[in-house]
């Protein structure tokens, strides 16, 4: 069932319900009024019952005024009838009436042949020189009664038309609702599936249809700009690891066709080593990042010393470049700090992102000193790694994250273009940012941030 029926359906039942429970008020209101006017009228005849025996001419000229298919009975204490006017006599007196009504007046229906609807009647007692009666009148409500099924009727037949209305009123509601969402669906019907230039045509009224198709439209950007980032990445992988395994073919088959003595066969081995080791590390940097991007923020959630992790870090960068020059500095704030708050995360995988900050800091500065910063900005740990290094072109910043992707200016530098890649998937990971401020020929300034939460 589609929006518009559900709509139309959900309407229709709704104000059905609403119709229904109004025209059930409507007949029981009536009906109420109805029997309290008709058992007024019967009383009114009973109490007249008292004229027969104090006045029996003003009785019978009190008696032209009768209900339709009335009838009076009158029963002295001994439950002896005394008196029977005319009229259908079709209701059988009981002793137990007659006792409730001696105590209380007593208001009954009952089913007569003559009729669909049941008849009414009223028992009450009176005193008459010091003796109890009881007079007892039924009657048949015929005007009432013909008042309720016409009202009975129209409700009927009102409620059935306008169900109908309703019904059609609703569907055009719905079908005018669901407008701007058809001519959503109008268009995309019209895409192809690798087309990520498509875009929806967004309406001018700020409501649901204009707001979906901003936000599939910025989804569509996003595919678009993943669809490209991942043509380049495989483009480039490809390259990247087809190029040293063809050299390294090449020189093993110059080595069997060409070498004739072990030093110089050792010498092809080795250069060709020395190519298998890159690729085997873009493969290992590659096998990283894949394992990186399938883990969740929620499995993470280890406390993380970060004094120790980056102490770590930097005795393990010193180790791999003895030469390298590390300025560490950690602000007296974020040692304060340091004991009341902590970092959700995985140790491992941060002190992964900071060796490979380092290391583009020490490649692509030609090893000169870097300076590591770490601060405490209201609830936030930074980390600044600032190098002075051949920076990045300024219409570059916005690619640094993307997988594969280097600055024009790298020149000779080896590398994949991974790390920064990797490190900033790491980041998001522990729910934090990372950042690139550099100038060509000046250096580059990398700010990563972690949430810092009180113990």
């Amino acid at each position: 069932m589609s929006i518009k029926q559900r709509i139309t359906v959900g309407f229709t039942v709704l104000v059905a319900a609403l119709l229904l429970l109004f025209s059930v008020f409507i007949y029981q209101t009536y009906e109420s009024y109805r029997r309290s006017q008709m058992r007024t009228r019967l009383q009114r005849r009973a109490l007249s019952a008292q004229l027969y025996l104090r006045d029996r001419q003003e009785f019978l000229r009190y008696n032209y005024l009768t209900l339709p298919e009335q009838h009076e009975s009158l029963i002295d204490t001994l439950n002896r009838r005394i008196y029977s006017s005319s009229g259908p006599d079709d209701y059988r007196i009981t002793r137990d009436m007659l006792n409730r009504a001696r105590q209380r007046e007593v208001y009954f229906t009952y089913v007569s042949r003559s009729w669909e609807d049941p008849k009414e009647g009223m028992a009450l007692s009176f005193t008459v020189n010091n003796q109890p009666y009881v007079a007892l009148v039924t009657a048949y409500d015929l005007a009432g009664r013909q008042t309720s099924r016409n009202l009975r009727l129209i409700l009927i037949l009102g409620n059935v038309l306008l169900l109908v209305v309703i019904a059609f009123v609703g569907f055009l509601f719905a079908r005018r609702a669901m407008r701007p969402f058809d001519q959503l669906i109008s268009q995309l019907d019209t895409t192809t599936v690798n087309d990520f230039s498509f875009r929806l045509t967004e309406g001018r009224t700020a409501d649901e249809a204009r707001y979906l198709a901003v936000s599939f439209n910025q989804l569509l950007g996003n595919l678009q700009q993943l669809a490209v980032s991942q043509e380049t990445f495989v483009a480039y992988a490809s390259h990247e690891i087809r190029t040293p395994l063809t050299v390294v073919k090449g020189m093993l088959e110059t080595s069997l066709a060409y070498d004739g003595d072990l030093p110089t066969t050792r010498q092809s081995i080795e250069k060709a080593l020395s190519r298998l080791e890159g690729a085997i590390d873009l493969a290992n940097a590659l096998l990283r990042l894949a394992e990186v991007e399938g883990l969740k923020a929620t499995q993470l959630l280890d406390d993380v010393n970060l004094v120790d992790t980056i102490l770590d870090t930097v005795t393990y960068f010193g180790e791999k470049y003895p030469l390298q020059d590390i300025e560490l500095q950690l602000t007296d704030e974020f040692t304060e700090q340091s004991s009341t708050s902590r970092v959700l995360g995985n140790a491992t995988l941060l002190r992964t992102a900071l060796i490979n900050i380092l290391d583009n800091a020490a490649k692509y500065s030609a090893f000169k000193p870097i300076s590591v910063r770490v601060m405490y900005e209201s609830a936030w740990v930074v980390i600044e790694v600032i190098d002075q290094g051949i920076g990045i072109p300024d219409h570059q910043l916005t690619h640094v994250f993307l997988p594969m992707m280097r600055a024009n200016n790298v020149g000779r530098i080896h590398g994949f273009g991974l790390g920064l890649t990797l490190a900033k998937r790491i980041v998001d990971l522990h729910q934090g940012s990372l950042a690139v401020k550099s100038q060509a020929a000046t250096g580059t300034r990398v700010s990563l941030r972690l949430p810092a939460r009180p113990l």
